[in-house]
């Protein structure tokens, strides 16, 4: 474990001591887990994927997609369906039980 993390960093152009400066690591903290896979704290995973536009999973190699979050979901979710993801995760659960019946009643609806 390691390896997406010096990959996404080499093609940030970031250094070792930038990304640590940058995150409130040392550069031996880094470097170790670029070298060994050495554990750091979920914190600094998130801080880390933030600061190099990637996600978390990228850096812990559970895929090869080095792509930020927010660009995985848009290709696969359109606008429409992300307005209402959004909506949504706004409401109460009174409010998402509702919706989801709304939502199954329309779906159900015979077109006119």
């Amino acid at each position: 474990m390691g390896e997406n993390l010096k990959k996404i960093r080499k093609k940030r152009n970031i250094t070792q001591l930038r990304l640590a400066t940058e995150i409130g690591l040392s550069q031996e903290a880094i470097s170790s887990f670029e070298k060994n896979g050495t554990n750091i704290k979920l914190e600094y995973l998130v801080k880390i994927a933030d600061f190099l536009n990637t996600t978390v999973d990228y850096i812990l190699e559970r895929t090869n997609n080095d792509a930020p979050l927010r660009e995985v979901i848009s290709n696969i979710v359109d606008n429409d369906q992300n307005e209402l993801i959004n909506n949504y995760a706004q409401l109460n659960n009174y409010q998402r039980k509702d919706l989801v019946w709304y939502s199954n009643a329309l779906k159900n609806k015979k077109d006119q």
